[in-house]
């Protein structure tokens, strides 16, 4: 009888999220994390809350975003550091931030608000009334000798220079 046993969770890849701890530190401060995601005395945030947080965010993002790319998005680096698609990134954060909402942490009209925001625009990016902008390299990579700004349209694809 073949083994149909799942793998243990630890033994799964997980898939990127589309932003980090300093992301969110930067996008709402310190104060506000430690409202919605406060942890012991000891260690201050609730570090693997706000990582559920947005990983369920980018999970959310990437079922739009799966109509047309092919998801999870791979990430570029850039100087050794990852770089997020903006406005992707951004909508992500709000999405996470909505997510951590209730119980003590109240949500706030501005907070759903952003929130439907960030479902508006990946609708829109779902539908092709939006697109992620290029990479911050222009998305070229190598120069092919055949001119700058060169398009090429390939049926059957998601072309997608994350990837």
């Amino acid at each position: 009888m073949p083994d149909t046993s799942l793998p243990p969770v630890a033994d799964i890849p997980a898939a990127p999220s589309y932003g980090d701890l300093q992301t969110l530190l930067r996008r709402f401060g310190l104060n506000e994390l430690l409202q919605l995601a406060p942890g012991d005395s000891e260690q201050g945030l609730d570090e693997a809350l706000l990582l559920d947080a947005l990983r369920r965010a980018s999970r959310e993002a990437d079922s739009y975003l799966a109509t047309r790319y092919s998801v999870p998005l791979a990430l570029a680096e850039a100087n050794g550091e990852t770089v997020w698609p903006e406005p992707l990134a951004s909508f992500v954060g709000d999405m996470a931030r909505y997510h951590l909402t209730g119980g003590d942490a109240q949500e706030s009209e501005a907070i759903t608000r952003r929130y439907q925001e960030a479902l508006d625009w990946l609708k829109a990016v779902a539908k092709g009334m939006a697109d992620l902008p290029p990479p911050p390299d222009g998305g070229g990579g190598e120069d092919d000798g055949e001119g700058i700004g060169d398009v090429a349209f390939v049926q059957g694809r998601r072309p997608f220079w994350w990837r």
